[in-house]
């Protein structure tokens, strides 16, 4: 009973806690409204169309900020961040300029032999390398306009929003590709990024789109992001190591012998290993946590074997560094102002093919007022869990 009168509580807090927005979207010269225009959450799967008159309307988002993206067919995509501190309905109105022609590149023709080299370089860049990229295309790559520059910089930019159907994980995603640019190994793109469900054609599908999500998450940065904000990373599978400040190093130099370099040279001297209540601190919503570090993270994902720098650490190894010294996040690992954070190694490997919405949600956790106020352990509801900590529900043995 008390258990049903907490989930009902949860239901009845989220309700009151959510933002409404409606507004209109028109043509910016001519005040006209642009009908079934797209507006939509940046990297998310929430989103709506405007009707006949350009009206729309977004319910049950959450307070804290927002990324909003407006798109409709030959105008530019705009982007919007919007921060919200109070429930309620909000009126934001859209004004998009008629798309331009970008100028200063050299468009390849579309059949062109050169350009099928080049966008078989910028499929794979999108797509990844992985157990689901065979499952992934690009539905409509005549929208690419394609440039190779005299120093050897592959870029793209989209007409339209380039379309990729991920079969693997049931999304579609229209993708407004802002900058595209590839060189001697590493790329770099941007833009706006709309996710749509897909209609499994049968319940088996459906499950095993489930699945396929679940293995996708499983070890992604939203992934450890959720962790650290629950403070359980090792149970999820991560080690964490930060970076110790020059001034607090107890020797200016790590030795280890011609290849064998081992982290337990450079624990407590260069790195420490650090929990995720280390780095988490309250945002000013109940929405929002920050994830705080002036210096260099150090992930691994001890469950998948991989390149590290370190000869005793055989597991996928990831950097992290915050220029800002800090980011925004949600308790489920949702990056609401990323601040420029930089990731480098198997994290940064993340391509559309094992790409999960911003707003995917694990199906073990319950509604937020539960997490806000218990935590089951050890066969007992623990109370006093500081309001609006996510932890994941464990049951322990005594």
């Amino acid at each position: 009973m008390l258990l049903l009168l907490l989930l009902l509580a949860g239901h009845i807090s989220i309700a009151q806690q959510s933002v409404t927005l409606v507004g209109k979207v028109t043509d910016e010269k001519t005040g006209k409204p642009l009908p079934f225009a797209n507006v939509f959450i940046n990297n998310s799967s929430i989103g709506t169309n405007a009707d006949e008159n350009g009206n729309y309307k977004l319910p049950d988002l959450q307070i804290g900020n927002l990324e909003l993206a407006v798109s409709f067919l030959g105008y530019e995509t705009i982007k919007q961040t919007l921060r919200f501190e109070q429930p309620g309905t909000k009126t934001v109105l859209f004004k998009l300029k008629e798309g331009m022609e970008l100028q200063g590149v050299t468009v390849y023709a579309r059949k062109d032999k050169k350009r099928e080299k080049h966008l078989k370089v910028i499929t794979r860049e999108l797509l990844g390398n992985n157990q689901f990229s065979k499952l992934c295309k690009i539905v409509n790559p005549e929208v690419l306009r394609i440039s190779l520059d005299d120093n050897g910089h592959l870029s793209a930019q989209t007409t339209n929003a380039l379309v990729i159907e991920n079969q693997a994980l049931g999304y579609r995603i229209h993708q407004d590709l802002d900058d595209f640019d590839y060189f001697a190994g590493k790329v770099y793109y941007g833009g706006s990024t709309r996710f749509e469900l897909l209609v499994p054609k049968d319940e088996a599908q459906k499950k095993r789109w489930r699945e396929n999500q679940k293995v996708a998450y499983r070890g992604s940065l939203k992934h450890l992001i959720a962790s650290m904000a629950s403070d359980s990373l090792r149970e999820e599978g991560f080690q964490v190591y930060q970076v110790i400040p020059d001034s607090l190093r107890r020797f200016n130099t790590v030795r280890s012998a011609p290849g064998y370099n081992t982290i337990k040279n450079h624990l407590n001297n260069r790195i420490e290993q650090v929990r995720g209540m280390r780095l988490v601190r309250p945002g000013e919503l109940s929405t929002e946590r920050l994830i705080v570090s002036k210096t260099t993270l150090e992930v691994f994902n001890m469950q998948k074997r991989g390149r590290s720098p370190y000869s005793d650490m055989p597991f996928s190894y990831t950097q992290i560094s915050m220029p800002q010294g800090y980011m925004v996040v949600t308790p489920q690992g949702w990056v609401v102002m990323p601040m420029g954070f930089e990731i480098a190694g198997d994290l940064g490997n993340d391509r559309f093919a094992n790409l999960l919405p911003a707003d995917w949600k694990r199906e073990d956790w319950l509604p937020r007022a539960v997490y806000d106020t218990f935590v089951f352990k050890n066969n007992k509801w623990k109370s006093g869990v500081p309001v609006g900590l996510y932890a994941i529900l464990v049951q322990e043995s005594a």
